[in-house]
């Protein structure tokens, strides 16, 4: 036959179906050991028969590589290719298109080491798995993983929790086989960049949840499946499901949320088995059970075998809600609205505190405005008896570092939180300076998100942290943890090194709308969980006397 090559077409096109784990691998596998047996003579005689479409089956020719053949017969096989290539993960993909692995050692990658995502390459790079399959060519493919981790940026974690969320609705509704569904990877640690979209479940029959997984409506594209893992495609975003039979969930699910460094840290404490929960999976390695959220190798298995596990924050411990946003500046939902949600979700309290007026929100409190929110917080105290309602405001801190309303207005208020919302391009030590005369301030409560970041976009300032937690804890000002997506800020590293400096911080959901009070405050105490937060440590895990009896102590100086 002439070129291209066909044993070497059905040969790609096998290597793509066993990465996918399709049916035809094999009966592809099976066509091109009978093509590369035939004379030349057999050769040519089934190039013709090839070539005559309304010709019947071909004996000994299994049907899909008649008609792959067919196809590259008529020159359709470079888009064959192409499609087929599209319908396989994006790390192999990748590679192939960057000319890092052939097609062979792609399949090997996914068949012999279980590489189907970057991930899993760079788990593979680190434990030297890629070098014993890849030798000399090992290095070829650390640079192609290189590349590729600039080309596919992480998934947010607000963005990856709604995806996630959405899949585990699907399946409990279409493969009831699997159950006990949880997240897992980065998002159940709650990293703020997540860089796999990753599931657990456990099934009595792991195959035939895999099988139900891949019929689920709304996948697009299923891009490799083995007995207990499917890789899916829906709405562009690659979602990783790992099925365990249920004598070996705990250990799929310990493996598939810590940190490398944890997992092999933990794993060199015990003998290799099988644990159908974590708890047991840790008590095997004489520890404790860990938080999935402490999970990332800084310091928590040496805290576990000593017994010295922080009590993490819960949600059940938080019991009001101390920045949130209404119409009055940008939110999407009413004063009332924000109100009524907040009683619903069982606070004791909360604050309203809109955007002051030289903030670069989309809209802004007037003074104006706040009195009238004023007497509207008023009214709502007396239709909603059950949550104490706090009049607050989320002020500017200026260039200069004064305050963006003068302080006749602010004393008036129950609550003050305070926000270096513009750089004004001013360097770390400028800002500094501009946060440390805020807390200072009498009538600051809370240093909202304090570094200003914007997860993947901005890593925030600059800001001489020590000096912040050590103002914060002279004064008994709060510094935020700041549960909106965007923010994540304090993050986890800051949170913890806050709270060890004797900082009271806040957890808030910094929301502007009400179908997402409960989220963000989960976010933020998913975040202050990564920093090893306490309740003791949050001033919104007390009491609103208490709350209260903090604001009027720094007021009292």
């Amino acid at each position: 036959m002439s070129a291209p090559n066909p044993v070497e077409h059905l040969s790609y096109l096998a290597c793509l179906a066993e990465i996918r784990g399709a049916n035809d691998a094999a009966d592809l596998r099976f066509a091109v050991s009978r093509l590369n047996g035939l004379t030349p003579g057999e050769a040519a005689r089934l190039e013709q028969r090839i070539r005559q479409p309304e010709s019947p089956d071909i004996p000994d020719i299994p049907a899909v590589a008649v008609w792959r053949l067919r196809e590259l017969a008529s020159g359709g096989g470079e888009a064959a290719l192409r499609a087929s290539r599209a319908g396989i993960p994006a790390l192999l993909r990748g590679l192939l298109e960057l000319g890092a692995a052939t097609p062979e050692q792609t399949a090997a990658f996914a068949r012999d080491l279980g590489v189907v995502t970057l991930p899993d390459l760079q788990a593979a790079l680190e434990d030297g798995r890629v070098q014993r399959v890849m030798h000399t060519a090992a290095p070829r493919v650390r640079t192609a993983a290189d590349a590729l981790a600039g080309e596919v940026p992480p998934v947010t974690l607000g963005r990856a929790v709604e995806i996630l969320t959405a899949i585990q609705t699907r399946i409990t509704h279409h493969c009831p086989q699997l159950d006990d569904v949880v997240m897992a990877g980065g998002a159940r640690r709650f990293e703020p960049l997540v860089a796999q979209l990753v599931l657990v479940g456990r099934a009595a029959d792991p195959a035939g949840a895999v099988e139900a997984l891949c019929a689920m409506p709304e996948v697009d594209d299923v891009l490799h499946r083995t007995s207990r893992r499917v890789l899916l495609r829906v709405h562009h975003h690659e979602i990783d499901v790992r099925v365990a039979a249920p004598d070996d969930y705990g250990t799929v699910l310990f493996n598939h949320t810590g940190s490398s460094t944890h997992v092999a840290m933990v794993t060199a404490r015990r003998r290799p088995s099988l644990h159908a929960r974590e708890e047991d999976l840790y008590a095997h390695g004489a520890l404790p059970f860990i938080p999935a959220e402490l999970r990332n190798g800084t310091g928590e298995i040496e805290a576990a075998a000593a017994g010295r596990l922080p009590q993490l924050v819960q949600r059940l411990d938080i019991r009001g809600d101390l920045h949130m946003h209404s119409t009055y500046s940008d939110g999407q939902d009413t004063l009332e609205a924000m109100v009524a949600a907040s009683a619903a979700l069982g606070y004791e309290y909360m604050a309203i505190s809109d955007h002051s007026r030289s903030a670069a929100a989309s809209r802004t409190v007037t003074l104006d405005q706040l009195a009238r929110q004023r007497d509207e917080v008023l009214r709502l105290r007396e239709q909603y008896p059950g949550i104490t309602i706090l009049h607050g405001i989320e002020v500017d801190i200026l260039p200069d570092g004064r305050l963006d309303f003068p302080d006749v207005v602010l004393e008036r208020l129950d609550f003050v939180l305070a926000s270096l919302h513009d750089a004004a391009r001013q360097d770390g030590p400028t800002l500094t300076r501009r946060c440390l005369r805020a807390i200072a301030h009498p009538l600051v409560n809370v240093i909202t998100h304090p570094a200003n970041r914007l997860v993947g976009r901005r890593s925030g300032y600059a800001l001489d942290f020590d000096a912040v937690y050590a103002a914060a804890a002279d004064t008994g000002t709060a510094l935020e943890i700041d549960g909106a997506p965007s923010h994540l800020d304090l993050d986890g590293e800051h949170a913890r090194a806050a709270v060890a400096a004797g900082a009271t911080v806040t957890i808030d959901s910094d929301c502007h709308r009400v179908r997402s009070l409960d989220r963000q405050m989960r976010l933020g105490i998913g975040t202050a969980r990564r920093g090893w937060v306490e309740a003791r440590n949050v001033l919104n895990c007390r009491p609103v006397s208490e709350v209260l009896a903090f604001v009027q102590a720094k007021r009292n100086g």
